[in-house]
């Protein structure tokens, strides 16, 4: 029998879904999955379909949820018109689904929020690196701090404890989740080679030798069971990361090398941009392979590319708070890189 009943608002996405598929896997864990639109492939788990942003349909759908004990919240709402994600729709969304929650689930023990390094400013311009969980806030308020303080508050004098995580840049093999950096540069690699073109970084020469971190979504997922199952890593943030760091000048050449192109020169362009016109070339490949049926627009988020590849600047996290309660898992960046890549070939993702 479970220990433990997780909530995952946000299944759908790169993180929920691979924190779901990561506990579902474990006789400790019974998960609930919680989304706005039905998974395309029915998971091995249930899915509650709800929008969080409706405080009325959160009380009817949540009303059978009593046996949850861990909330693992990844959800967000992000704006189309923005690359900032609005404050008060995303601390509403939390606050429904604990006003919710917390009447009905006389057990829960645990509410995990997802962060980012953007906490500390990476999105905004070269900030203090290595950031640490000490760090001030920056004086630009952002969604994460609502949420946060909001947990802070709502825990007090309750049974329940908080923590959140801060991730960057997130990995996994997915196939159908096309906001995967491993995915664009796979996808960007094929219509590349299918071209004749060798395989140029398309980000900013400032950023191809910038020192970077990434984090595996299975081991943030064994970093979130960690902190939330254990005592010492309550009411706390933790930085969370493969626990290396990366320069794409040196990983370059090994990612040519592994799609069998020579690797080129750093040639700056707007993915968003150069990859709108390329669904033919990319139909054409998907032809050829036999990969599976995907709409272009959803094989690769490139203006996430853009985001990824665009800033001149270290962004670095320090992890050793996490280390020093005892987890001790990492990865080597590269290695992860060509293992997800070996992923989404299996699962005929890529050529």
């Amino acid at each position: 029998m479970a220990r433990y009943c997780a909530l995952i608002p946000g299944v759908s996405g790169v993180v929920g879904s691979g924190l779901a598929r990561y506990l579902a896997a474990h006789q400790d864990w019974e998960v609930i999955g919680l989304a706005r639109r039905a998974p395309a492939v029915k998971p091995p788990y249930p899915v509650v379909l709800a929008d969080l942003a409706d405080a009325a349909a959160c009380r009817s759908q949540f009303g059978a949820l009593t046996q949850v004990t861990h909330v693992l919240y990844c959800a967000r709402a992000s704006h189309a018109a923005s690359s900032k994600e609005p404050i008060e729709l995303n601390l509403a969304m939390l606050r429904n689904l604990l006003d919710a929650i917390e009447p009905i689930a006389r057990g829960l023990s645990h509410v995990h929020l997802l962060q980012g390094s953007k906490f500390y400013g990476s999105d905004l311009g070269p900030y203090k690196t290595p950031a640490c969980e000490s760090d001030p806030r920056i004086a630009e308020n952002n969604w994460y701090y609502a949420q946060q303080d909001f947990i802070v508050e709502r825990s007090r004098g309750k049974n329940w404890h908080w923590s959140a995580s801060r991730p960057h840049a997130i990995c996994d093999a997915e196939p159908d989740i096309a906001r995967s950096l491993p995915k664009v540069i796979a996808v960007y690699a094929a219509i590349s080679k299918e071209l004749g073109a060798p395989l140029s970084f398309p980000g900013t020469a400032e950023n191809f030798s910038a020192l970077y971190q990434c984090v595996d979504a299975t081991l943030l997922a064994q970093a979130i069971e960690w902190i939330t199952t254990n005592r010492a890593c309550a009411d706390q943030p933790f930085n969370v990361t493969n626990g290396d760091f990366i320069r794409w000048e040196n990983l370059w050449p090994r990612f040519a090398d592994y799609f069998g192109m020579p690797a080129g020169p750093v040639k700056t362009m707007r993915l968003a941009q150069a990859m709108a016109d390329k669904a033919p070339i990319w139909t054409r490949i998907a032809a050829r392979y036999g990969l599976r049926p995907l709409p272009y627009e959803k094989t690769a988020l490139w203006s996430y590319g853009d985001f990824v590849f665009s800033p001149g600047y270290d962004i670095m996290s320090d992890t050793l708070k996490l280390r020093q309660t005892g987890f001790d898992r990492g990865l080597e960046t590269g290695k992860m890189f060509i293992d997800l890549f070996d992923r989404l070939r299996a699962a005929r993702a890529i050529p």
